[in-house]
Order: structure tokens, then C-alpha cells, then sequence
């Protein structure tokens, strides 16, 4: 993936500086052993971890463009089970969660969806309602030779990529150069699961095989599959959005931060849900090369993947009704209320399809020429059926209550008449609602190359074009069914006990809705419902075409190497949409095209052989997302609260200018690099939430907005060090660590004026730390990674409801046994610190909006190798 033309050469502040400052020491302790530490090295039998952390090394200080990468080791697995986690070990990277697991990356300051994610530089269609997303959870890691991060991209590369690009390398027969298999397989145990719904076994198997053939060998092929299914489940507690609110002296609910009110901040309602998430990913891929001579290959691969995520999510809230009373600093009484209880059962299914074919021919003894055409497809479906029932306004003075915040983070509502409100009786049916939600997109790409390098290989020129057609539609379908008139449908027809375990220890999630009981009853009784459908106002159809040109030379003299260049971009785009006016539906067709000049400028420069230095100045664009470019608006609920989605077909591009600087120092079996970078980006695009009330009913109307300015300003700092120079036993020990610090600001224009934040989902601080020891048959690894805090939401008219994630560490560890030559056992525990995630609102960022608890994770398993 990465460009090697011009290169001829084969609290958490508290602990980052401390475990940094100890691996700095010893790296530097190293180079007094470099001498003798070659001789050593080749002595020794290298598998495994140590095996993989060499070729990532390698990649990153042969390769001409701010590289960092992650190698699987020789049985064939990445560091991690999840390919999106494993990403987590590169400097500058944090990773989005989502339901738990990792699954977004965040690349310097800017989220997934405005970074490109290739394999093999292929082009990868995006899974995801609107976005441009990759989730890299459904990327088998199986197929996975090395995952690449490119932060300083170079003419060639795509522009869509102002944090970076994420490169999957997939593995080929001639890297190995002999036949070769590898499987694994593992069975888990998740401390959360089989509480609410499934108990269902949690297990990983995945095989990929390869080798070469032909009268000279000149074909090669690999072949891979994995599969593999997870059953967890995750309690958690939230407040609405807003999540909180303050009163008046009269008692009455004001907005946080409002003049009238009295400082003194409340949840606006207490919210309890557990999730149970059964996951079933599987994926198969095949790659044939053909090799006949050095001047000449060919390649066909292909790529299918897929993940069902069958989701069963139950709710119990509890709101205030009118005025507040008896109200202290830290409590107060309602009393009316309002009981809620909600069960909702998505289902969401991804798949990607990947082809590609390219070829690489040297014509003539300066030139080179490549080319490739790839076809790529993904689908999202996500089915949903769901059910909400309520107390009704009759009774509310029954659901009286009184609240305590002493602990911000976990709030407590406490029913006066608890019987009351936990009989299933007083419900009645809000509404039965089946849904869904389908997204499909397909990209076709065509790109060809033309190389030359001079005799001397001191200059070296490259030129291109690239041809790129993407069409996603969206669709959304929504049935409601309520009971009226004589049809009295009561939660006592179809509850169930809820949970007897407390979430976080304080909250008691029962009655809830029997998910069997309650579709068994609606069949039953379909004719007696009232049935009304949404309009279908979201739909769209967007198609984008890419044409681009770049040229790029390269000059070397001694150790210094400069890169020059320019790429041209045209983007033209088209979208059907439809609008609701009055309830009556309108087609509404944008179009427009804008052209983006981006030149760059490349530095490295080779000051020994073991020290480098590389600066870029280069220039990037971040399209918006498809949905975000439609006339548009989707109508939802977040539990009973309406939402209503809207596109703004006047978004502009993102633009970015970056500089970057890197050190890299290379002792023996070690890296220590340090990298200073800075993005000013125009036209920052964010998501603006409001609340409006439309046709009688409050709704939260989310709609993107170009932000004024933005600016993403850090310093990462990475250590790898294999321990080969000190005596045994203790040479067996390695080291792998990085610590980002990013400052990002960005200007939000909002109804209640401009607004300085950090970027959306850029944490200020992220760590990873893996301390491993390898020596014969035995390899253990203890690893930690941090994502400090950041912005999640703007909240228009409300700056005090704006919402932030709260900082978290993670641990794991691994262990393993080489049986024999082929077989390895190993052991793995994910999570063993019981991290979960805390979101905050609030003057201070002290108040709930969400708290979700994950719970740990545990592996055992075989891998063999042939």
C-alpha cells in the first residue's frame, strides 16, 4: 500500500509518563549492546510477537510516508481478535466501541468516516446508514498479513484521507515461500451474558491456507475462512438529552444554564436498559498471483464478509410530571410521574463484497506501469421490532417520587408507591412498531500508474489516474400499531420478571416486556390494532463520481530524498431524496461538483542508517457523508422520544493542510520515534441537536452543520524494544508502547452562539502498553491501552447539555505454549480491569447521560501451524 518510490533501502498523564520514562530508559540502554546484538539475534529462533513487532518495524522504516503498521506472528493472528482492535496498538490511533467491542478508528483528531479504508489499496465500500464508514470488526482478521496506517499521505493515495488511510495487507503465497496452514480455534466466556435472553456458546474458528505451484512456480493462492459467534450482555443507565435540567423558585423545569433556574441540576429522567447481543460474523477470502518473471505479475482476489448482530434491548424509565418540591443541593420530590417500559429487537446485518484484479509490468528497463479495477459492494439491514407501554396521565399522582444526586454519576430515582409502579397492570400499550432500515452501496474504481526511475535511481517520477462511480440508496419503513376504543392492552398480558441482578448495584430493572409472549400476542390480535405508517421521507439515492490525476517526482541525493507533487480531484455528485411538506411527499434532486487542487511535499532524510528523518506538508479533503448530502429527513425514536433526522445538501468538503515532522531512531531490534503534526481544516462538519416541537410533539431534530474553523495540533511518541541484549533469562522480554497527545479546537455555530470544542470523538490523550516476554516454547503478554475523554454531542441552545466520554482504561493479557512445532495453546483475558463506559453532561461534565458495564472476557484455545 504504501509508496516506496523514492527508497532504494531494503491520573492517566501520572502513568504515561512513568511507564514511558521506564521504556525510554531502557531503549537507550540498548545501543551500548547494538554492537554484539546481530550476531545474538541471528542465534536465535524468532517466532511469534517478537517475530511480528520486527516486521512492523520494518515496514515502518523502510516505507517513504509516515507509516506504522501491525504484523499477525507466524501462527497466522493478529495481536487481536478483532481486526479494529488490534489498531489500537498504533501511535495516534483511538478506536470508537460500539456495544462493547471495537470498531471505528480515529485517526489523529478525525472520526472513521473521514478516512480511507483500503485493502491491498483497494477501495472498500462503506456499512453504515449514512457514512462512510468501515467498521473493521466485520474484516476477518484471518486474512490479515499486516494492517497498515498511513498519516502522511503522498500524491498516489487517495484524498479522501485527512487523518490518514487504514491499509489491510493480506497475506500471499510468496511471502511465505512454501506451502503453509494455519487454524485457530477458541472458546470465550463472558462474565455478562445469559442473564436477560440467550446463553449462547461464544466461539472464534478461522483457517487460512497458501502455496505456490505451477513448472516454476510461478502461481500462488491463498485461501482463508473464519467464523465466529459472541453472547454478552451489557446493563446500563442514562438520563434523556438534555439529560439535565434546573427549576425555578417556583418549582418550574427550566434548561440548564437558564437564568430563572436555581443552579441546582436534576436528571430529566432516569433510564434503565440491559442489552443482550448475540453476534455471528463470518468471512471468506482468496487471493491468486501469478508470477512468471520479475518483470511481470498479476493478481486476482476477492473478498465476503458478513455479521448478524440480533439484539434484544429492554427499558424501564421513569419521568418527572410538572413541578419540583422540597428541593436541597443534592435531592428533591415530584409528585407526579410517568412509568415507561420499552422493548426494542434490531437485528443488524452487514456484508461487504470485494473483487479486485491488477497487474504490475516493468516495460522497459526505467519504466514500470500498474493498474487495477475493483468492484465493491456492501448492504446493511437492520429489521426492528419494538414495544412500548406506559402509565397514563390518569394515574400519575401513583408515581410520585423523590431523587437523589449526591453521587452525580448515579443518580436515584425512588418510587414513593414502588408496588405501584412496578405493576404490570398499570401499563398500557403506547405503540407495537415494526421497522427497518436498508442501505446499499456498490463502487466501481479503475487506477493506472506509469513509473520511471533514472539509471542512477536517483530520480524517480509517477503518474496516474483514478476513475471511481459509488451509488448508495437508503431506505427506511415504519408501521405503528396502537390498541384503541374498547381494545385494552395491558403489560400484564405479556411481562415478565426483569433482571434479578442490580444494575451497578442500585438499580432494579423490573417488570419488563416477554419478547415471545408479546409478538405471540400481536398475531394473535393483529385485526384489533389501529394501524398507521410513517412517511417514507428518508429515502435517497446518491451518486458520487470521482475522476483523478496526480504526478509526483521523487529526487535522491546521499541520505536526502525529497518528494514533490499535485493531485487534482473532481467530485460530482447527485441525490434523490424525498421531502415531506404538510404531510404530502415531494422528490427533491441536489446536484453539484466542486474540483480540489492538492499539492504536497515530502522530506526524508537518512542522517545515519539508523536514525531518520521525515517531514510532509501535504493537503487533504474529507467528503461529507452520503445522507448528510440528501434533502431528506428520517423520522425515529430513541425509546419514546421522536427524533428527526434531516440532510443539508449545502455542506461543503472538509479541506485540510497538514504538517508533520518524525524522528525515528533504530537500535538493534528496537524502534523510538517521535512525530509533531498539525491539521488546519476548513469547513469542519459536526451534527447539531435541538429541541423543537413539531406537530404537538417535542423532538430532538439532528441536522449537520460546517463548523467555522478547526485545528488538530499533537505529538506522538512510540518505543519498541526486544530486550535481545540483556542475559538470559531476561532477553526474552520486549517492549511495545506509544502516548498521543492531541489539542484539537473547533468553532461550532449554534442558535445560542459560537461554541469552542474539541473535534467530535478526539480524545486528548491515548496510550497503548504491552509488555511481553518470549522465550522457548512460552509467550506471555500484558497489555493496557487509555482513551482520554472527549466531545461525543453539541446540544444547540443548551451549551451546558453538551455531552463528553469519559476516559478509560483497558487491560489484557495473553499466555501461550508451543506443544509441539505445529500445535500452540495459548489463553487470553480481554477487559480483566472491568472497564465500561461513563458518558457526562452538565456544568463541569459531572452528570450522567450514559454508563454502560461490559464486564471481562475470557479465551482459551488451539492454533496450529503447517
Amino acid at each position: 500500500m504504501s509508496s516506496k518510490l523514492p527508497n532504494r533501502r531494503a491520573q492517566p498523564a501520572e502513568f504515561l509518563v512513568s511507564v514511558s520514562a521506564a521504556a525510554l530508559a531502557a531503549v537507550f540502554a540498548a545501543p551500548a549492546f547494538a554492537e554484539d546484538a546481530p550476531a545474538e539475534v541471528d542465534e536465535i529462533v524468532v517466532t511469534g510477537q517478537r517475530e511480528a513487532q520486527r516486521a512492523a518495524i520494518a515496514v515502518k522504516r523502510e516505507s517513504f510516508e509516515v507509516v506504522d503498521a501491525v504484523s499477525a506472528d507466524d501462527i497466522g493472528k493478529l495481536p487481536d481478535h478483532n481486526t479494529a482492535a488490534a489498531l489500537r496498538r498504533i501511535p495516534g490511533v483511538s478506536v470508537m466501541e460500539d456495544q462493547g467491542e471495537p470498531r471505528f478508528p480515529t485517526l489523529r483528531g478525525l472520526r472513521s468516516t473521514y478516512n480511507r479504508t483500503t485493502i491491498d489499496g483497494a477501495v472498500v465500500a462503506s456499512v453504515d446508514e449514512s457514512g462512510r464508514t468501515v467498521p473493521l470488526d466485520i474484516v476477518p482478521s484471518v486474512m490479515a498479513g499486516r494492517l497498515e496506517v498511513v498519516k502522511t499521505v503522498t500524491p498516489e493515495n487517495d484524498a479522501n484521507a485527512i487523518g490518514g488511510i487504514v491499509n489491510v495487507t493480506t497475506r500471499s503465497a510468496f511471502d511465505v515461500g512454501r506451502p503453509f496452514f494455519n487454524a485457530i480455534g477458541s472458546y470465550g466466556h463472558y462474565e455478562r451474558s445469559g442473564d436477560v435472553r440467550n446463553d449462547k456458546p461464544s466461539y472464534r474458528l478461522a483457517a487460512a491456507g497458501g502455496t505456490t505451484f505451477g513448472a516454476s512456480e510461478e502461481w500462488g493462492v491463498v485461501i482463508g475462512a473464519s467464523f465466529e459467534q459472541l453472547d454478552y450482555d451489557i446493563p446500563q443507565v442514562e438520563s434523556q438529552d438534555p439529560s439535565v435540567r434546573e427549576y425555578t423558585a417556583a418549582g418550574a423545569p427550566v434548561s440548564s444554564g437558564d437564568p430563572r433556574g436555581n443552579g441546582i441540576q436534576v436528571p430529566t429522567f432516569q433510564r434503565l436498559f440491559w442489552y443482550n447481543n448475540t453476534k455471528q460474523r463470518a468471512g471468506v477470502n482468496a487471493k491468486l498471483e501469478y508470477r512468471p518473471t520479475s518483470d511481470f505479475s498479476w493478481v486476482a482476489s476477492g473478498l465476503f464478509a458478513k455479521m448478524e448482530d440480533d439484539e434484544e434491548r429492554i427499558e424501564l424509565r421513569l419521568e418527572p410530571v410538572g413541578n419540583v418540591a422540597s428541593q436541597t443541593p443534592t435531592s428533591g420530590a415530584f409528585a407526579r410521574g410517568r412509568g415507561v417500559i420499552q422493548l426494542n429487537q434490531p437485528i443488524t446485518r452487514r456484508e461487504i463484497a470485494l473483487a479486485r484484479t491488477g497487474f504490475e509490468w516493468r516495460v522497459g528497463p526505467q519504466w514500470k506501469a500498474d493498474g487495477d479495477l475493483v468492484y465493491s459492494q456492501a448492504a446493511l439491514e437492520v429489521p426492528n421490532h419494538s414495544v412500548e407501554f406506559r402509565t397514563t396521565a390518569a394515574q400519575e399522582g401513583l408515581y410520585a417520587f423523590t431523587y437523589d444526586t449526591a453521587n452525580p454519576l448515579f443518580p436515584v430515582f425512588t418510587p414513593t408507591n414502588d408496588a405501584a409502579f412496578r405493576n404490570a397492570a398499570n401499563y398500557r400499550l403506547q405503540q407495537h412498531r415494526i421497522a427497518t432500515t436498508e442501505t446499499d452501496e456498490a463502487s466501481w474504481q479503475g487506477r493506472a500508474n506509469l513509473a520511471y526511475e533514472s539509471d542512477d535511481e536517483q530520480l524517480k517520477a509517477k503518474f496516474g489516474a483514478v476513475v471511481r462511480s459509488t451509488t448508495r440508496e437508503f431506505l427506511s419503513r415504519q408501521t405503528n400499531y396502537t390498541a384503541t376504543g374498547a381494545f385494552v392492552y395491558t403489560l400484564d398480558l405479556v411481562d415478565k420478571a426483569g433482571p434479578n441482578q442490580l444494575i451497578a448495584g442500585r438499580y432494579l430493572l423490573s417488570p419488563r416486556i416477554d419478547a415471545d409472549a408479546a409478538m405471540d400476542f400481536f398475531e394473535a390480535n393483529r385485526s384489533r390494532f389501529t394501524v398507521s405508517s410513517a412517511v417514507n421521507s428518508g429515502d435517497y439515492e446518491v451518486q458520487e463520481d470521482v475522476y483523478a490525476g496526480y504526478g509526483q517526482l521523487a529526487w535522491e541525493y546521499g541520505p536526502l530524498t525529497l518528494l514533490g507533487g499535485l493531485r487534482f480531484e473532481r467530485t460530482e455528485v447527485e441525490s434523490d431524496a424525498l421531502r415531506n411538506q404538510g404531510g404530502v411527499l415531494s422528490p427533491v434532486r441536489n446536484s453539484g461538483a466542486y474540483d480540489n487542487w492538492l499539492p504536497s511535499l515530502h522530506l526524508q532524510y537518512r542522517l545515519t542508517d539508523n536514525f531518520v528523518i521525515r517531514a510532509a506538508w501535504t493537503n487533504t479533503i474529507g467528503r461529507p457523508d452520503f445522507g448528510q448530502l440528501t434533502a431528506g429527513e428520517t423520522i425515529g425514536a430513541d425509546g419514546s422520544q421522536a427524533t428527526l433526522t434531516r440532510g443539508n445538501p449545502d455542506l461543503k468538503a472538509r479541506e485540510s493542510e497538514g504538517f508533520d515532522i518524525s524522528f525515528e531512531f533504530y537500535p538493534a531490534d528496537g524502534l523510538v520515534s517521535v512525530a509533531l503534526f498539525r491539521k488546519a481544516i476548513k469547513n469542519e462538519i459536526f451534527t447539531l441537536s435541538s429541541l423543537q416541537t413539531i406537530g404537538g410533539v417535542s423532538t430532538i431534530v439532528r441536522e449537520p452543520q460546517n463548523a467555522e474553523d478547526a485545528k488538530v495540533e499533537g505529538l506522538e511518541f512510540a518505543v519498541q524494544q526486544a530486550f535481545t541484549f540483556l542475559p538470559e533469562p531476561l532477553d526474552g522480554f520486549g517492549f511495545n508502547g506509544n502516548v498521543t497527545f492531541v489539542n484539537s479546537r473547533a468553532t461550532y455555530r449554534t442558535s445560542a452562539g459560537l461554541r469552542t470544542r474539541g473535534l467530535f470523538q478526539q480524545p486528548d490523550v491515548t496510550s497503548n502498553e504491552s509488555i511481553y516476554y518470549q522465550r522457548g516454547p512460552f509467550e506471555a503478554r500484558l497489555s493496557h491501552n487509555y482513551i482520554g475523554g472527549f466531545l461525543e454531542t453539541i446540544v444547540d441552545a443548551v451549551p451546558n447539555s453538551d455531552q463528553y466520554w469519559k476516559g478509560r482504561h483497558l487491560f489484557d493479557a495473553s499466555v501461550s505454549w508451543r506443544v509441539t512445532d505445529n500445535f500452540t495453546v495459548f489463553a487470553e483475558a480481554q477487559n480483566i480491569s472491568n472497564t465500561g463506559r461513563q458518558e457526562v453532561t452538565g456544568p463541569g461534565a459531572r452528570f450522567l447521560q450514559e454508563w454502560a458495564n461490559y464486564g471481562r472476557t475470557y479465551w482459551v484455545g488451539l492454533a496450529a501451524s503447517f
